[in-house]
């Protein structure tokens, strides 16, 4: 008996610096696969013919698709225009197949779905394995009796109801393991595998911006972990970099110190893994902490630090969107530790919340700079995703006005048939369009002079020594740049790009050196042309002569303090004269972080364990690619002259 012929489609975007051939394997329609081929029934009819994990071009790959008798799309934002594009044109060539749709961005709450996607047949709801097994298992049926589907009829749309939810994982085979992938990746030796590892499935919150929630319900279930070792010790045989997915790492604290040892052994022993990247629990306990300096310590590729989501720092916000925080102290805690040990930590902050105005936007961070952050914070644009609270029913409500943005994703641009967009909050009731612009300039202006180390240590000490609150010192520091001619040119001219996006859905920038500059990497942009034009030691004299305009300090202490923090930032010129010793007369880190005497001799070392060869492209590209694991800052380290002197008799 011939076979019927299934093909997948999952395609994404080049990942990462463009020197790696990076791509993610097609996790989501891996595992789909996996657990419908486990049924006999659908074995013994089906094969698989093509699975699609990159762009190519839609009338070629669509004539090659239309020979399936059914084609599957896993969809989201990045690929979303492309599948749509795709799934039409497959559509045309070949009437009878059929065309199935899952993934987070179908609008399945819309009634009139079909009415402007004609070209689907059946949408899968939800989780997405024992739908389509079943479709599979009853191809040619009405499918009425299949739960989880939205069914495009004749008499309109059909709604099966909600799916039920695999209560075992381990039900499901993995795709790593099972072989789904080999034939693609030997068929693509130049590639360099990102992989997806699901420890568990599920996200506990339902915060209003995101539709994680409305896929895989609430409560969280685990794959069996011998399951997980099994796929991390594949994994690190066969891939550059690994991803796991779960929503919370670090909320199952023992299970997950163990699957962190499991990825160090792995790493080490097959010396592939470039890299790898969690999303961090969102209410964190300080073990977790234990678990991040574990990675840094003995995985040399680890790329990043602690993740403590907070989106919001204002409590009205976090109402509005459903989202807790952890509370003001525990952040304390979490961000001292991580000072103290040297770790980086990484917060994101989405501008354009429900209810989020200017002033609460600044407040959060001279709230997070309080508590202890200083480097680490991503600042994001809310974006109105098509299934997620915010979008459905709170927009009309919070008077949030969004444009369809062509560039805000890493890779979604200059694609052969089109770009992927996302809805980008550009004003809400609160931040009219105007003042959202004048906030997005702040964000450079913030990400440049604190965030990106010009003035952390200043203002910190400042603000410890003198009282002089981060409020105060930045607002006057904001004034000062803007009397610069560069600065107020850099300033205006980010204005103008973020402008770009609510007349033409891109920000249309010139590339700075081989580096090109988007959405997710504007707030960057000062930095980067810093860097390129040489500007490092120009920026921090003007610094120098703010401080000593505005503030009665002594002298000799801002002198050093201004060396020190000189040392901090590094400056591609002088990457290779790294590690650079001094000696200062005051301990500025032992005074800011443990309350120490600040007059006492330190010698300090500045030094960094990044490639010291690098070019200027690979090292611009750092500053966003290799931002949470604070690039572009040395690594400190002190000794009091005193001891060291003791030590030296």
């Amino acid at each position: 008996m011939t076979k019927k012929k299934i093909s997948f489609v999952q395609p994404n975007f080049q990942q990462g610096p463009k020197e790696f051939n990076a791509y993610y394997l097609p996790y989501s329609d891996g595992v789909i696969l996996s657990y419908a081929l486990a049924s006999k029934k659908v074995s013994a009819a089906w094969e698989l013919d093509h699975l699609v994990w990159r762009r190519e071009p839609i009338e070629a790959l669509a004539a090659k698709l239309s020979t399936s008798d059914v084609v599957a799309f896993s969809t989201y934002v990045w690929n979303h225009q492309y599948n749509y594009r795709l799934a039409q044109r497959v559509k045309a060539l070949n009437p009878t197949c059929l065309i199935v749709f899952g993934g987070p961005e179908p609008a399945i709450e819309h009634p009139d779905l079909f009415e402007k996607e004609p070209f689907m047949d059946l949408v899968i709801k939800m989780e997405g394995e024992m739908t389509f097994r079943h479709i599979l298992e009853d191809h040619g049926s009405d499918y009425t009796h299949i739960p989880g589907l939205l069914i495009n009829s004749p008499t309109g749309l059909i709604d099966t109801g909600d799916p039920k939810r695999i209560n075992d994982l381990d039900e499901v085979p993995s795709p790593y393991l099972t072989g789904i992938f080999d034939r693609m990746m030997a068929d693509n030796p130049g590639v360099i595998w990102n992989a997806t590892l699901e420890t568990n499935r599920g996200c506990p919150y339902q915060c209003t911006f995101c539709d994680w929630g409305s896929l895989t319900y609430n409560k969280v279930k685990k794959f069996e972990l011998e399951r997980v070792f099994d796929e991390l010790d594949w994994i690190g045989e066969h891939c550059g970099f690994v991803t796991i997915t779960d929503a919370n790492f670090g909320m199952f604290v023992e299970r997950d110190n163990m699957i962190v040892d499991k990825l160090i052994e792995v790493q080490k022993r097959w010396g592939k893994l470039e890299s790898f990247s969690m999303t961090w629990a969102k209410n964190q306990k300080n073990e977790v902490v234990d678990i991040v300096k574990k990675l840094i310590h003995e995985s040399p590729n680890f790329g990043q630090g602690l993740t403590v989501s907070v989106q919001s720092m204002d409590h009205d916000v976090l109402e509005n969107i459903k989202r807790r925080n952890l509370d003001q102290h525990k952040i304390d805690e979490i961000f001292a530790l991580c000072d103290r040990n040297n770790i980086p930590v990484y917060t994101e902050l989405i501008l354009g919340l429900p209810g989020e105005t200017v002033k609460s936007w600044k407040d959060a961070f001279w709230k997070i700079f309080r508590a202890g952050n200083h480097t680490g914070i991503n600042i994001l644009q809310a974006q109105l995703l098509e299934n997620a609270e915010m979008n459905l029913l709170q927009k009309r409500m919070w008077q949030l006005e969004a444009v369809p943005v062509y560039d805000y994703m890493s890779g979604s641009y200059g694609d052969a048939d089109l770009n992927e967009c996302v809805d980008v909050v550009v004003s809400t009731k609160d931040i009219p369009k105007e003042e959202m612009l004048d906030t997005l300039v702040w964000n450079s202006f913030i990400q440049t002079f604190h965030i990106n180390g010009l003035t952390t240590y200043i203002a910190r000490y400042l603000d410890k020594a003198h009282g002089i609150e981060y409020s105060k010192f930045y607002d006057d520091l904001y004034q000062w740049v803007q009397q610069d001619h560069w600065f107020r040119e850099q300033f205006e001219e980010t204005r103008n790009y973020f402008a770009n996006w609510t007349r033409h859905g891109s920000i249309n920038h010139p590339p700075i050196g081989n580096i090109q500059v988007f959405g997710w990497n504007l707030v960057h942009r000062t930095t980067l042309y810093m860097q390129q034009q040489d500007r490092v030691a120009y920026v921090f004299d003007s610094v120098d002569r703010f401080v000593k305009s505005h503030y009665n300090i002594n002298k000799d202490i801002l002198d050093q303090l201004m060396q020190f923090q000189r040392n901090y930032v590094i400056d591609y010129r002088d990457l290779k004269s790294l590690p650079i010793s001094q000696e200062f007369d005051y301990d500025f880190l032992g005074y800011i972080l443990d309350n120490e005497p600040i007059k006492q001799s330190c010698a300090y070392t500045f030094d960094t364990v990044e490639d010291q060869d690098m070019s200027m492209d690979r090292f611009l590209e750092n500053m966003y690619f290799a931002r949470k694991r604070n690039f572009g800052k040395t690594n400190i380290t002190r000794d009091r002259v005193q001891d060291a002197e003791l030590a030296r008799t």
